[in-house]
Formats: C-alpha cells, structure tokens, sequence
C-alpha cells in the first residue's frame, strides 16, 4: 500500500462515517423531540418513559458508535503510515508530522467506544442529560 492509497483510504473512510454521523444527528434531534413529547404529554406513562429512554440511549449508542469509527479511522491512518515508514519507504513530510500528531505507531489500534477526546465525552453526556433529565426528572409547577 502506498502512502497515497493510505491517504485515499482515510478519506474514504472519513466520507461514510460523516455521512452515517449526519443520520444520527438528526437521530439525536428525534430523540430530543421523543425526550419532549413524553415529558409533556406522557409524563404518567411509565410505558412511553421507558421506550423514550430507550429510543434515545440506543441513539446515543450509536452516535458515540460513530465517533468511535471516526478515531479509529484516523489511528489507522497514522498506523499505517508508520508501518509504511519503519518499512523502508519515504514519506512525505506532512505524513511525517501526522504519524508524530496522533502518536502512531507500528502497533494496530484498538477499536473502543469510549471516546478519548474529553470534548467529546462531554458532549456525549450532554446528550445524555438532554434526553433523559425531561423524561425522568421533576416537573414544573403549573
């Protein structure tokens, strides 16, 4: 594999996980709605609680399921950058810098679902919070 057809790969790969990432952002807006609705119209329905919170926590899975292919795909890159490297062949400088940026190695990368950006981890717990918190928690006074 050359480093261009690396480099193409990423980009392969970058264009479905964004494409897939624009579904679930409007998936996480349906949940924010659902989260809406049961709080205001089915606040006494344990039943309809359940299946919103259920709705939104398989959506926020999936949402932090494609953020976790999206740095997965970028450790990849820069591993396979360095195998290309340590295996004699030249790459370019701004190949270089990557590898050194995302600290690849010649060791594959995991796959894991916890995000290792705390930007991310945050913004995962937000939506987490803006899902279940009118679902689950008190009402307001009429």
């Amino acid at each position: 594999m050359t480093e261009l057809d690396i480099l193409m790969l990423q980009a392969q790969n970058n264009q479905s996980t964004g494409a897939y990432q624009i579904a679930l952002a409007f998936s996480v807006w349906v949940a924010f709605r659902v989260s809406s609705v049961v709080s205001s119209d089915y606040s006494d329905n344990i039943a309809a609680k359940i299946a919103g919170t259920a709705f939104g926590l398989t959506t926020l899975f999936f949402f932090a399921m494609t953020y976790a292919f999206w740095d997965f795909n970028m450790q990849s890159t820069g591993h396979r950058l360095a195998v290309l490297a340590s295996s004699g062949t030249e790459i370019s400088a701004l190949s270089q810098a990557y590898v050194a940026n995302i600290g690849a190695t010649t060791t594959p990368p995991t796959f894991s679902l916890i995000a290792t950006s705390p930007v991310a981890v945050i913004l995962q717990l937000s939506i987490l919070a803006l899902i279940v918190t009118p679902i689950w928690g008190p009402k307001k006074a009429a």
